[in-house]
């Protein structure tokens, strides 16, 4: 059975009554998605597919680096095997050296470990697995009535959602523009995109299941130059280059810096708007930075927020008792992402299929050509 909690009241029910509950906050206008790192990760035979979890790229990190140290302390084994949390604690390091010396090489420690994490993110961008899941995610998102665009925030630094929505087809807007020399522009967002641009209209339609991807960590295929950010192919950027917010003491500073600081505006107003429905999906509530905008998100009296999870953080949301706050999990992994999407969200529709199942129109016109 899947426990689900509306405030500190707790039922159990089975995943038709979830796929129902779900399926109607789908509906709704202002439907946000805040995705986290358990998303782009999956065990298939036992074996991590996609970008390594914390306890995996820790455990990676000292298989590469054993006898990894700082501050003449040495460092396996420690921070609860977290490699974010190892992180943090060599930025405290780097700020206390600043009024008196305790590593003298704890900028290159750091730089070394910021570099091990950007390379396991890129090793682990072809997963299939992963990948497929996002395409299902994303096709089970829309429908034909939709016209209200659908807000994707992400903390991950990956591409499978522009890997999915790009395979898929579907218009979408990430905050860049141009096409030679790719410019972040977070007026993009405000933009609305329309099917028929005949000025003769009194009324507009609205391209449908249109998607806003926000990368409010940043991106493996961002880099800055002089003051502005671009978007290139990760390959062709530098590690120093690339504009990442890692785990530090200095991560709500680096918030309020540009592109974050834009990006974390737009998040802030869409919860803000009324009727708004916040779906967080791979996210332990361990960055309080973004928790901060939710639990304020609150004080209006028509947002909602579903957390599909299980962790410390969240059991603390549970006991805010909170009727709007509705956390769900269960035993076998309900809360998963991959499970999320095969039993939680509803099947898309026929027509739907028709739309996007562009592969088999191909070979379907290729046979009648063959044949003439």
């Amino acid at each position: 059975m899947i426990r689900i909690y509306k405030g500190s009241i707790k039922n159990e029910v089975d995943e038709v009554a979830i796929q129902q509950e779900i399926s109607s906050y789908l509906q709704l206008d202002n439907i946000n998605f805040l995705i986290g790192a358990g998303c782009s990760s999956n065990i298939v035979d036992g074996v991590e597919q996609g970008i390594p979890g914390m306890k995996k790229l820790y455990d990676d990190f000292f298989t590469d680096h054993d006898d990894f140290s700082a501050a003449g302390l040495e460092l396996k084994n420690k921070f609860d095997c977290n490699l974010e949390k190892m992180l943090e604690a060599l930025g405290a390091i780097q700020v206390a050296n600043g009024i008196v010396e305790i590593d003298k090489e704890i900028d290159k420690k750091i730089t070394l470990v910021q570099t091990f994490i950007r390379e396991k993110i890129i090793a682990g961008l072809h997963g299939k697995e992963v990948l497929s899941i996002y395409k299902d995610f994303y096709k089970k998102m829309i429908s034909e009535s939709r016209k209200a665009p659908i807000n994707i925030f992400t903390t991950n630094y990956d591409l499978y959602n522009e890997q999915a929505l790009d395979f898929l087809g579907f218009p979408y807007n990430n905050g860049f523009t141009g096409t030679y020399k790719r410019k972040f522009n977070p007026a993009s967002y405000k933009y609305a995109y329309v099917e028929d641009m005949n000025l003769s209209k009194e009324v507009w339609e609205r391209v449908p299941n249109f998607f806003n991807l926000y990368k409010i960590h940043g991106s493996i295929s961002w880099y800055k130059d002089q003051g502005d950010i671009f978007e290139k192919d990760y390959e062709d950027i530098e590690n120093d280059e690339t504009v990442m917010i890692y785990p530090t003491p200095l991560k709500d500073r680096t918030t309020l810096m540009v592109p974050y600081s834009d990006l974390f505006r737009n998040f802030e107003s869409s919860l803000l708007k009324q009727n708004s429905v916040l779906i967080t999906l791979g996210y332990s509530f361990a960055d309080d930075h973004i928790n901060r905008l939710i639990l304020n998100a609150l004080a209006i009296p028509t947002f909602k927020l579903i957390v599909f999870g299980q962790s410390d953080a969240i059991e603390k949301l549970i006991d805010l008792d909170d009727k709007r706050i509705i956390v769900i999990n269960s035993d076998d992994k309900i809360h998963y992402f991959k499970n999320f999407v095969d039993k939680v969200m509803p099947e898309q529709s026929i027509n739907t299929k028709e739309m996007i199942d562009m592969p088999t129109v191909t070979k379907i016109i290729k046979a009648f050509e063959e044949k003439k």
